[in-house]
């Protein structure tokens, strides 16, 4: 497959993810891969091609999701202030959220297996963010006391797909990262560094 392809069958692919979040927003699991090939404007072989069936379909969505959150991850354990760290991971999760909301509607109508929610489950119990808070210990920008697991929990809690959409209707996505970010901080900061 030369590189126009391999850009094309990407761009395809992407299409289809984007266009099967829409179509499961709208439907939940009665969603058809009818219905996604003409959202992404392509034909249903085409679906197929990329997703064998149905489920296969789901596993990509949350494969992209999976990816986008570890790649924040990354990002965020990236910046040497952990302070930055939290902001950064915080601000780009609920971008993807943003985006991803629809899936999680979908996973709560029952569109996705058993195996789908065990593999985000895993994601979710991902202990990598713990060492962004150790080294803030570290460094004395966090509580020497601060309980990393207990952090990590809070962090991920705070940017859970469903705590994004319960308040969303109440405010933007710009305005509940700072507003999370400051609850975060004023939690986790060393009295040193508050204020």
């Amino acid at each position: 497959m030369s590189a126009p392809e391999r850009a094309d069958a990407r761009a395809n692919r992407q299409r289809i993810i984007q266009a099967a979040l829409s179509v499961l927003a709208e439907k939940g699991a009665a969603a058809e891969i009818k219905e996604v090939a003409e959202r992404a404007g392509v034909g249903v072989g085409t679906i197929y091609r990329n997703f064998a069936t149905k489920d296969d379909l789901l596993r990509g969505i949350l494969d992209d999701v999976i990816e986008q959150y570890m790649a924040i991850h990354d990002r965020a354990l990236a910046v040497d202030d952990p302070v930055a760290g939290i902001r950064l991971f915080i601000s780009d999760m609920y971008e993807v959220i943003e985006r991803w909301s629809p899936a999680v509607m979908a996973m709560l109508s029952g569109a996705f297996t058993e195996e789908i929610k065990q593999r985000f489950l895993d994601f979710l119990q991902d202990r990598r963010l713990e060492a962004l808070f150790s080294r803030g210990i570290e460094a004395g920008v966090f509580r020497a006391d601060l309980p990393v697991a207990l952090a990590r929990g809070l962090m991920v809690n705070i940017c859970d797909p469903m705590v994004y959409l319960a308040v969303q209707g109440e405010m933007g996505r710009e305005e509940m990262t700072a507003g999370f970010t400051d609850l975060i901080l004023r939690a986790v900061l060393a009295p040193s560094h508050e204020g």
